[in-house]
């Protein structure tokens, strides 16, 4: 933001408090597994506390697709990212369906139909 400006004499509009904020009160779980393609997915599963192979983490839906990228997770149906660059997945990406998955590598939009995606990657 460049020269942001304090509005205290006016007043909050129902539309602008965090309550209206869907995306915001939103939370997530993501069930993020080793990478198929990972050479080693042994490894991969020591780096983070899974059980049974499996990491859930809990998510804002507004954050989902920074921390997604973050993360180096491999959002694509298929998981046809390189598990050199991405060594998790996301086992179920319809669960980022409503989200701000945009950000999210690999991850196609249900919507899109035919596996088009909505942002390259």
């Amino acid at each position: 933001m460049q020269d942001p400006k304090v509005l205290d004499d006016r007043p909050v509009l129902k539309e602008e408090t965090v309550e209206q904020d869907v995306l915001w009160n939103r939370v997530i779980e993501l069930e993020l597994v080793a990478h198929p393609n990972h050479p080693r997915p042994e490894i991969v599963k020591m780096d983070y506390p899974m059980v049974d192979g499996v990491l859930k983490v809990r998510v804002r839906a507004a954050h989902s697709g920074y921390m997604l990228r973050r993360w180096c997770v491999d959002c694509s149906p298929d998981h046809r990212l390189a598990a050199r660059d991405f060594p998790l997945w996301l086992k179920e990406p319809l669960d980022l369906y409503g989200s701000e998955a945009e950000l999210a590598p690999g991850y196609v939009d249900p919507r899109a139909g035919n596996g088009k995606k909505i942002r390259a990657m």
